[in-house]
């Protein structure tokens, strides 16, 4: 099995996955908002070796882990870290009967004993275990896509209705150097690409919503989506000059050729 150097984006979803007890919240400008973060287990929820197979592990409610982009039947393959000693780097199974951890808490228990990956930085190390769970497993509130379309619909376009969604998130900003735009993003998942590129990259200009990076299908009325170089598209809302959604499309192809 793979053993993993941590980077920043897994201390991120690691280091919050215990946050499965209660709403988590962050306060900011005397208010509070909701820190979601990624997707959430509607939970308790069993964790299988493949669609409707053997039960490897159960996750608690509202533990972060991540998803895969597509699911197998209406099945996702999923992953979470777990606390492992320092000393425990290099391990490539888990016991029946084990506690998964996150930040002291109890976050699930291995019910088969199956194989894993470890990974270390920072001077700790964790497990990572993979599985398949149903999509009703999923907290639908937690998909950041959805949260984008409902922000999207009640709320506007301008940035000051985006904080919220921003913070909740945790999306980092200056995804892309270019000239007139602020940008807020997240990273896929590493399932699928142990490398991850974005996942979403929300696009301003003069402090009002203009498009979208996206690598998942997202629906949105009054837009243009242009397909991108990789698995990436651009949509931009209609009122979006033409000429400058082909210009960015132009600067966006030849960015991403340049990305390792």
């Amino acid at each position: 099995m793979k053993h993993l150097i941590l980077t920043l984006s897994l201390f991120t979803l690691w280091s919050c996955s215990s946050e499965s007890k209660n709403t988590t919240t962050v306060a900011s400008d005397n208010h509070e908002t909701e820190l979601i973060i990624g997707e959430r287990i509607d939970g308790p929820a069993n964790i299988r070796s493949s669609p409707n197979g053997d039960l490897l592990f159960e996750l608690y409610d509202n533990v972060l882990v991540e998803v895969a982009a597509k699911p197998e039947n209406d099945w996702y393959q999923v992953l979470v870290y777990s606390d492992i000693d320092y000393t425990e780097f290099g391990m490539d199974s888990i016991k029946k009967n084990s506690p998964i951890m996150a930040d002291s808490d109890t976050i699930g228990m291995v019910h088969k004993s199956h194989e894993i990956s470890s990974g270390r930085g920072g001077g700790f190390a964790f497990a990572m275990l993979f599985g398949y769970t149903h999509k009703n497993n999923i907290k639908p509130e937690t998909i950041i896509e959805t949260i984008f379309q409902k922000n999207l619909v009640e709320n506007g376009r301008k940035f000051s209705d985006w904080e919220g969604f921003i913070e909740s998130f945790q999306l980092d900003d200056d995804a892309i150097d270019y000239d007139g735009f602020e940008s807020y993003y997240n990273y896929e998942n590493t399932i699928d690409d142990p490398s991850p590129g974005f996942r979403i990259v929300l696009l301003f200009e003069k402090q009002n919503l203009v498009g979208i990076i996206h690598s998942r299908e997202i629906e949105i009325d009054n837009s243009n989506t242009h397909k991108l170089n990789w698995s990436y598209y651009v949509t931009f809302f209609n009122d979006y000059p033409e000429k400058k959604q082909m210009l960015f499309v132009d600067y966006m192809n030849e960015w991403i050729q340049g990305v390792d």
